[in-house]
């Protein structure tokens, strides 16, 4: 209690006005007796109430309300807490990685197929609910985050996967490729034998072109690119070395079985001349 000069007093726990230490509990609004204007506002227990004589009367506390229904007042809360709902959905979205599965295989093998994923949500790695391989749950790990195929696949396939989590969903996919590889490398023969040819290095035929690469001929020997006929068009194939064009080309077509069983035919393409040094060469435009 503070006396300011002779004849004014401040009470602090009455906020400046002996109303507000009135009520000491909710019941009391309703036998509020205090000339009091509309939207008078009292705070009771920690919590504040407004007055308005065209509210409708509270069996508790009368012609008081508590501030948040008026200020809610008409607003559907279903219909906010849904809008909530739907703003932390997209802000803290599930996350979906697969951590196994998919990659390139050499046409001719079998392969049965793996899949394992992570989920994660608000950066946490969290348990998915549901999951599903190509919409089926055949196959599901019993902690539904991972996959394993019920036969062995023998050609490009692949596969999506979607997961749910508290009324929310992912997909992610991943795929099986096979392909056929291209072989490089050099010999002193004129012809090559299949196993020669799966002895040289190699590198998936995605595309005829290759990168400079270095062909140690040294001693005397033939700089050798070997490509699935498929891949190779005599008006467009273009062989550089060290950035000059050679034309002096013998190419001839051989069926080669890889080293997993499967037979294709085959452009076998050299120089024409015998080579004794180190070449940098590309095939390209």
């Amino acid at each position: 209690m503070i006396n300011i000069g002779t004849n004014l007093l401040y009470n602090g726990k009455n906020f400046l006005d002996f109303r507000q230490g009135y009520a000491n509990a909710p019941e009391d609004l309703k036998t509020w007796d205090l000339n009091i204007p509309p939207g008078f506002e009292v705070c009771v227990n920690g919590e504040w109430y407004i007055y308005s004589p065209e509210f409708e009367e509270d069996e508790i506390t009368g012609k008081f309300r508590k501030r948040v229904d008026v200020e809610l007042e008409g607003v559907d809360i279903s219909s906010v807490q849904s809008q909530i709902s739907e703003l932390m959905d997209a802000v803290f979205p599930l996350s979906l990685s697969i951590t196994k599965g998919g990659g390139t295989y050499e046409t001719g093998s079998s392969i049965t197929p793996r899949i394992e994923w992570n989920v994660t949500r608000k950066g946490v790695s969290v348990v998915p609910e549901t999951a599903t391989v190509n919409n089926s749950t055949e196959g599901i790990d019993s902690n539904k985050k991972g996959w394993t195929g019920s036969f062995p696949i023998l050609s490009t396939t692949s596969y999506s996967i979607k997961v749910g989590y508290q009324g929310l969903e992912k997909s992610g996919s991943t795929t099986f490729t096979f392909n056929l590889r291209k072989y490089f490398g050099v010999s002193e023969k004129t012809t090559l034998t299949n196993s020669d040819i799966l002895s040289f290095s190699t590198a998936w035929a995605t595309s005829w072109t290759m990168a400079a690469t270095t062909f140690n001929c040294t001693g005397g020997k033939y700089p050798y690119y070997i490509i699935p006929s498929s891949l190779y068009n005599p008006s467009t194939f273009k062989c550089w070395i060290g950035g000059l064009r050679n034309t002096d080309l013998i190419t001839t077509t051989q069926n080669v079985t890889n080293s997993s069983g499967h037979t294709s035919s085959y452009e076998v393409i050299r120089l024409g001349t015998l080579q004794t040094g180190v070449l940098s060469i590309r095939f390209g435009d």
